[in-house]
């Protein structure tokens, strides 16, 4: 069949549907900047910079731009600068268990079923589908066996084959040691 009238069919009745801008819901700008932070909203001074208030805080206005396109280094000086303190950071004595372990057990595991059976052949273990059974990739399996041999005997909750022992740190002296 022709499709005679057919493009003129799609543009009729297009001339009154076109939505006009509101400029209502525009909204004008607010010099006076609003601050929830107390500290801020006491030490802003609305009749100088953002960046000048920001040095009176003992900020920086734009830290990754010390230096401007010709080179010269922009500062901007102002006469009284007392820092003040925007909030605490708490001091944590333990560290977090990822760092502690930068790996799970199931991982440890995984990654030493597959070094036992390939040593460090991580293009072997990757086409090994049986002992690979999670179909990691050669570069995930690769930084899996690197953090796995970099993990301190304290660190290790997993028994370290045989054929791996000569790949620690420190070779098969770090191999007798964890023995003991």
């Amino acid at each position: 069949m022709v499709g005679h009238g057919r493009d003129r069919k799609r543009r009729a009745g297009r001339i009154g549907k076109v939505k006009l801008k509101t400029y209502r819901t525009w909204k004008r700008w607010d010099p006076n900047p609003k601050f929830t932070d107390k500290r801020i909203k006491k030490n802003w001074d609305t009749n100088i910079s953002p960046s000048a208030n920001l040095v009176q805080m003992g900020l920086v206005a734009l830290p990754n731009d010390l230096n401007n396109s010709r080179g010269s280094s922009t500062k901007v000086t102002v006469t009284q600068s007392t820092p003040i303190e925007l909030f605490d950071i708490p001091e944590s004595d333990r560290p977090s268990l990822r760092s502690r372990y930068p790996l799970d057990e199931e991982e440890e595991k995984y990654i030493a079923k597959c070094m036992k059976k390939h040593g460090d052949n991580y293009l072997k273990m990757f086409r090994d589908t049986k002992t690979n059974d999670m179909q990691h990739t050669e570069q995930v399996l690769r930084k899996l066996g690197s953090r796995y041999l970099l993990l301190s005997p304290q660190q290790r909750r997993v028994e370290v084959p045989e054929n791996v022992k000569p790949l620690l740190p420190g070779g098969a002296a770090a191999a007798e040691e964890e023995e003991e």
